[in-house]
């Protein structure tokens, strides 16, 4: 697990570059993931440039359905949504 290595920042960017989620800013970021133009999951990133707790780290992979692993890979990979889809191109 790799939560002391990310800060909310830099969560708050991948989330936004490669799940294309859209934040409203309140008193925490709280945004929706949207697959087919549904709301599959939202997800809440507190504000500030601090490392994040493991527990907030776990809470945030659930809320979008992934394990710490696959959250972990997530942002870890460079790869961004458009990529992605040029890669996948039949």
């Amino acid at each position: 697990m790799n939560n002391a290595q990310f800060s909310t920042n830099q969560i708050l960017k991948v989330c936004q570059d490669k799940l294309e989620i859209e934040f409203k800013s309140t008193k925490e970021y709280n945004g929706w993931y949207m697959l087919d133009g549904k709301c599959v999951c939202r997800i809440t990133i507190p504000k500030g440039r601090k490392e994040v707790p493991l527990k907030t780290y776990t809470c945030m992979a659930k809320q979008l359905k992934l394990t710490t692993w696959q959250f972990d890979i997530l942002l870890q990979c460079t790869l961004t949504r458009k990529d992605m889809s040029r890669l996948f191109v039949v």
